[in-house]
């Protein structure tokens, strides 16, 4: 590992705004050896003259070109270019430290990891401000705690940034082209194929909070009760064990879209409410058992499942009267 080489798979899809950032803080890494694969997935902005011009300027840029396929099919076509035997995954909306790449692999080297991960800044210009996950950090993480923690809430979580691979850990693995959230459809699995994974919530990933972005759109995203749902079947089938891990994160899926459509002043639809009902009270005891669940969200949980004429109103109140510090 010590003659590592990164490729760097950075889908592009309109976003002239902020590419010039994106690529001036990778190419401002404090270690070299390490390829930019930009991956133009059908821009019909100026993303793509910016792209060709920066490639012009390093050549460590490969630009590759196709048709929108979506997020997931930018990251399945830059890994198919990735000439690296280490991964890393950057939006291009987003920027990290100069350090970004060099501490986690410090940090995979000198745990003898698999996958290493950082933390992030919430960025939302002309601010920043650091989310605090603390919990299993500075731990050498095996697979199944790796999958507790992306699943704790309070950890690293299942997004593909903030993250460096062992390129063969995405042997056979594909994300799913034409959902939303397919970091969420693939993580998990990523890490039961680790025998080591090591976390550190250091904020070098800086996640731009934008209003355009597929994460914060106007139409609610339902995938990720669709992965929740996927990663519960799989546990049950081949990891007994973290069943309660599954079934705590369906769970909060489930009010997680729930509250996407309360935040946009709509009901629920019909099929979620019908999931809500027939689900919800099952998987409560693990929710209400999980250990990394806190206090909170275990309240949270009880005011959903019992007293949701209630949980309503006191969650739109938070949402627009947010803590100050």
């Amino acid at each position: 590992m010590r003659d590592s080489f990164i490729s760097v798979i950075v889908p592009v899809y309109n976003v002239e705004e902020w590419l010039q950032d994106c690529l001036d803080s990778i190419l401002r890494q404090d270690v070299h050896t390490f390829e930019i694969i930009a991956v133009n997935d059908g821009s019909t902005d100026s993303s793509p003259k910016i792209l060709e011009h920066y490639s012009q300027l390093d050549n460590r840029i490969k630009v590759v070109t196709q048709s929108n396929k979506g997020l997931a099919g930018a990251r399945n076509t830059g890994l198919a270019a990735a000439r690296g035997d280490l991964i890393a995954f950057i939006d291009s909306d987003d920027c990290v430290a100069p350090n970004y790449l060099s501490f986690m692999l410090k940090n995979m080297r000198e745990h003898n990891a698999d996958l290493s991960a950082c933390g992030r800044m919430l960025y939302e210009a002309p601010s920043a401000v650091h989310e605090v996950r603390p919990a299993y950090s500075k731990i050498e993480l095996g697979p199944e705690d790796a999958v507790k923690a992306i699943n704790s809430f309070k950890s690293f979580d299942m997004s593909m940034w903030g993250k460096l691979f062992k390129r063969e850990l995405f042997d056979d693995v594909v994300f799913p082209e034409g959902k939303n959230s397919e970091d969420q459809f693939v993580c998990y699995k990523i890490l039961l194929r680790c025998q080591s994974v090591y976390y550190e919530d250091a904020p070098l990933y800086f996640y731009r909070c934008r209003p355009g972005s597929i994460s914060r759109s106007s139409n609610v995203n339902e995938f990720p009760l669709e992965a929740s749902q996927e990663q519960l079947h799989f546990f049950r089938n081949f990891y007994p064990t973290l069943v309660y891990v599954g079934e705590t994160s369906y769970f909060f899926s489930l009010v997680q879209i729930y509250n996407e459509y309360t935040l946009r002043g709509f009901d629920a639809p019909s099929h979620l409410l019908i999931l809500i009902k027939s689900d919800a009270i099952g998987l409560l005891w693990s929710v209400l058992t999980n250990p990394d669940i806190s206090v909170l969200k275990k309240v949270q949980a009880i005011l959903f499942v019992f007293c949701r004429f209630i949980y309503k109103p006191i969650f739109l109140f938070i949402k627009n009267h947010p803590a100050t510090s």
